[in-house]
């Protein structure tokens, strides 16, 4: 099973600009910002963290459920080969604010800032307040960086859904590590597009766990990969945050000639246990579920079947189905092609 959760809030903090706030800005920041008339020696203090936060409720996945923090990359400066970059909690709360400074210099001060939580109440350490005792990391082996990241944050997420966690959850801070903040010769520079972007490149939490049904009832393996798959019960549209359970007719593509027409397709199969789906975003051609365990299609009496959860996908976006079968040593990807729409659930 796969789903995916949006930020709630986000915002990068400037320890240059300490009480600008960021929090509508299209682009987050993590790494080095100095003003063009700083010298080299400002970037020991010219470090940039983001804030994320998700609306995570207790209880809400399965104990085994792991967590990824997807950013995608909007730019990427100066980036050290083997340069890291740290996920850690935040431990107080914050506002991320309406500021809009690198477009349009307004609302600055009403939300997150370096030096600020809030408008109100300021950082016990400038920089944001955070624990340390467990973290994230994530390390860049190529530069110039082209490619997005998928951070592994489960040790992070996981006691949060389990309420174990220590400190109330309030999002997580992405940083540089401390050695590399206050070197000055370290001038890199990443930058994600943010939960106000207007394309479809958001900060998105994934969240997947191994839940396969294979119960095959009465129903025939497939004999070869000569099939016509066609889902029984899909929707041209689905509204934002919907599940569904869609079911898969599988059966001859060249069925044995017979004088009853009816007869000639009365061969119904399950797909195998090996077998996945992923779901593309057709006009940017962006994949969100991979052909893996945690899209594995599944099975009962009934047939083959996917569990389509559009928690995550944009609104007013088409995406497409595909389809992958592993049959002992054979490998194909029927002819499926299906695209489905997202509606507004307002």
């Amino acid at each position: 099973m796969r789903t995916f959760v949006k930020t709630t809030q986000d915002a990068s903090i400037y320890q240059r600009l300490p009480f600008d706030n960021s929090g509508l800005d299209e682009i987050l920041e993590v790494g080095k910002w100095v003003k063009p008339t700083d010298a080299d020696k400002m970037y020991a203090t010219g470090s940039v963290r983001t804030l994320l936060n998700f609306n995570l409720v207790s209880g809400s996945y399965t104990s085994s459920a792991q967590y990824y923090l997807n950013l995608h990359i909007a730019d990427a400066k100066f980036v050290n080969r083997y340069q890291a970059i740290e996920i850690c909690p935040i431990s107080r709360s914050w506002i991320e604010g309406s500021g809009y400074f690198y477009q349009d210099n307004r609302n600055v001060e009403d939300g997150v800032t370096w030096e600020k939580a809030t408008r109100l109440t300021s950082w016990s350490n400038a920089g944001s307040d955070f624990t340390t005792t467990t973290t994230a990391s994530y390390t860049f082996s190529e530069v110039p960086i082209s490619s997005n990241i998928r951070i592994n944050v489960t040790n992070l997420i996981g006691p949060v859904i389990q309420g174990v966690n220590t400190t109330p959850w309030n999002g997580l801070i992405v940083k540089l590590p401390n050695v590399d903040e206050i070197d000055q010769s370290n001038k890199g520079n990443i930058k994600f597009f943010s939960g106000n972007t207007h394309t479809v490149y958001e900060p998105l939490l994934e969240v997947v766990w191994n839940d396969q049904v294979f119960i095959t009832g009465s129903l025939k393996p497939i004999p070869n990969s000569n099939l016509s798959i066609v889902p029984k019960n899909i929707k041209q549209s689905y509204t934002s945050g919907e599940v569904d359970k869609i079911y898969l007719v599988v059966r001859d593509l060249y069925p044995d000639k017979r004088f009853d027409a009816v007869q000639r397709y009365r061969n119904m199969y399950y797909l195998p246990s090996q077998s996945y789906f992923r779901i593309r975003d057709v006009a940017a051609d962006v994949e969100l579920f991979r052909f893996d365990a945690y899209s594995a299609i599944n099975c009962d009496a009934s047939g083959s079947y996917i569990i389509l959860d559009t928690n995550g996908l944009n609104i007013n976006r088409y995406y497409n189905i595909d389809l992958k079968i592993q049959s002992q040593n054979l490998v194909f990807f029927p002819e499926f092609n299906y695209t489905f729409k997202i509606d507004s659930n307002e």
